[in-house]
């Protein structure tokens, strides 16, 4: 539920108490919509064999894949390989919040939840809906969701630039420590929909995960793979914008 969402159910007379049985990751995201910030625990980013990933090792336009927050929402890591200074996020009420940036280096490494705001398909690792572009022609690299073809552009904070999606993609919020060359995640910038995810997806990840509990279970260390090695059958599709 969104700030939006939240005020309307106050106007139609819901009551606090009514509001309070949401599901607590449901009242967690409201309360986490009142800024654009959204706080999850912190996970260092880890290669395969438990090591700290390092960016170097991220080719230009090369996509990754992590879980966080939780084992069952992973996200898309990519070097841009320019660097990205910060924009500001427009949201569909007018308001807009602040995207950080590229980081590493070169300031051109980002990440973004693999989960598609409008119908919540995503880099599942069974089938990837959600993908990384890169930059062709006068187009610039992009994020799509080929289940109804939401492009978002990676290089400025995940705008919309096509389809139906109502929101920006939701940013990870990249801890960069450049004398050890390592990396954390700490939460996201935008949306991120994780309630609604986990509703939409309740029996495909009931099969992935077992028991479905593990699903929730919140990462200290996320893990880094190629995004082929995630995705077992990645999809293409037409990019929109």
């Amino acid at each position: 539920m969104d700030r939006r969402g939240f005020l309307e159910l106050l106007g139609k007379g819901a009551s606090l108490g009514s509001l309070l049985r949401l599901s607590p990751l449901g009242m967690l995201e409201f309360v986490r919509a009142q800024s654009s910030a959204n706080t999850f625990r912190r996970a260092l980013l880890v290669d395969k064999a438990g090591e700290p990933f390092r960016l170097d090792a991220l080719e230009p336009h090369q996509p990754y894949v992590f879980a966080y927050p939780f084992a069952a929402t992973p996200n898309i890591l990519v070097n841009l390989g320019v660097e990205l200074p910060p924009v500001d996020v427009k949201l569909p009420d007018g308001k807009s919040y602040r995207w950080a940036g590229g980081v590493g280096k070169g300031k051109g490494v980002v990440a973004y939840t693999s989960i598609c705001p409008h119908a919540y398909s995503y880099a599942a690792p069974n089938l990837g809906a959600m993908g990384y572009y890169k930059p062709e022609g006068g187009r610039g690299p992009r994020m799509v969701c080929c289940a109804h073809l939401s492009a978002f552009d990676v290089s400025r904070g995940g705008e919309v630039k096509g389809g139906p999606a109502p929101h920006a993609l939701a940013a990870v919020v990249l801890e960069y420590d450049a004398a050890k060359d390592e990396v954390y995640a700490s939460g996201f910038v935008g949306n991120p929909e994780f309630d609604a995810f986990f509703r939409a997806q309740s029996q495909a990840l009931r099969e992935l995960f077992r028991p479905a509990a593990k699903a929730r279970e919140e990462v200290s260390r996320a893990v880094v793979v190629p995004y082929a090695e995630h995705s077992k059958v990645p999809t293409t599709c037409p990019v929109l914008g």
